[in-house]
């Protein structure tokens, strides 16, 4: 089960994993959480919160709540990451050298800390790592959620891996003529927040903000515009709204253009950073997800304007779906609203 607690919604996905065989999906469902009860990745109503999580869990499984549960971070709250080099020391664990590395690094060695970490690779040089701190007291309140549904939380992640788990998990396997060094930007444009994600190496390799670039952003930006309400500019980016009454077309085109245009502006910016900074060669594509990824034409815009393929995130290439059971359902639409759930429910323990 995965379990990704916004500030709007409370989304799951529960996947069953057999042995040899592809995973197959067994339900997505979610909640609207009222405002104020998640703020910034805080909670600030427990007892709601409890409420929500239950319920959704009995939609998703009314025969009995059993198995793993997943839960997603924000990366941009509080959460540090960054990858290190260790010299191997002899008779000395590996992950007791790496961890003795974070802590001496600031502000990892903060005690008030938990800290994990991934081994990226073994090298002559050394143990490569992507090491992850985050703050006890930022956590607890969640693990106290699950100890009160008396469910088993087998590990909590950082969404920004969780999306480049989902990518990596439905990208068809490499052909003999495809570079294994690939580099790919995986955009994530959530409701509150947004931000660059560079994956090389099929893994996380770097991540950066993106400031004024959630869809909520987008909508105000394009409110002061065109004089008309979030609300309305929240139809016209999805396309179900083109012409508000009193706003002609071309006035419409021309501002969301606008829009698409400081999104491009500081997508390129990151581009530019993750080039320069990791002495690494322009991704080959941008992967977009979250709300955003259902903005009409912004996909097409952001491949034309940074000459770059652009195409958006569809984690459900990578399980098997029952048909009769998912009858109906709009998959591009349930990309945008599950590929954080989905992909912590494809976690490998």
């Amino acid at each position: 089960m995965g379990l990704d607690i916004g500030h709007r919604l409370i989304r799951v996905a529960v996947v069953g994993h057999k042995q040899g065989s592809k995973r197959t999906l067994l339900a997505l469902e979610h909640e609207v959480i009222p405002e104020g009860i998640v703020v910034d990745n805080e909670i600030r109503n427990i007892p709601v919160l409890i409420d929500k999580v239950q319920s959704v869990l009995y939609k998703a499984m009314p025969g009995g709540i059993s198995g793993d549960f997943v839960l997603s971070v924000n990366w941009t709250s509080g959460i540090l990451c960054d990858r290190i080099l260790v010299k191997p020391v002899p008779k000395v664990p590996e992950s007791e050298l790496i961890l003795q590395a974070a802590m001496g690094r600031s502000p990892f060695d903060d005690a008030g800390n938990v800290l994990d970490y991934s081994i990226l690779g073994r090298r002559e040089e050394g143990i490569e790592a992507m090491i992850v701190a985050a703050k006890k007291e930022g956590l607890s309140p969640w693990i106290n959620i699950f100890q009160a549904l008396n469910l088993r939380l087998f590990a909590i992640d950082v969404d920004a891996f969780v999306l480049s788990n989902a990518y990596f998990a439905s990208k068809p396997r490499s052909s003999d003529t495809e570079e294994d060094d690939e580099a790919v930007l995986l955009l994530n444009l959530g409701y509150k927040k947004s931000y660059a994600a560079f994956l090389k190496n099929e893994r996380f390799n770097s991540g950066r903000s993106i400031i004024g670039g959630s869809l909520q952003e987008l909508q105000e930006q394009l409110s002061e515009s065109l004089g008309v309400s979030i609300d309305q500019c929240g139809d016209i980016l999805m396309g179900t709204e083109n012409k508000p009454s009193g706003l002609d077309a071309a006035k419409i085109k021309s501002a969301m253009e606008n829009v698409f245009e400081g999104v491009a502006t500081k997508v390129d910016t990151a581009l530019r950073y993750f080039s320069s900074s990791d002495n690494y060669r322009k991704p080959s594509k941008i992967i977009i997800a979250g709300g955003g990824s259902n903005i009409i034409n912004l996909i097409p815009f952001l491949a034309d304007r940074l000459s770059m393929e652009a195409v958006r995130l569809n984690p459900f290439k990578s399980v098997q779906i029952d048909k009769k059971r998912f009858f109906g359902t709009n998959w591009d639409t349930e990309a945008s609203i599950y590929t954080v759930a989905l992909g912590l429910a494809l976690r490998r323990f």
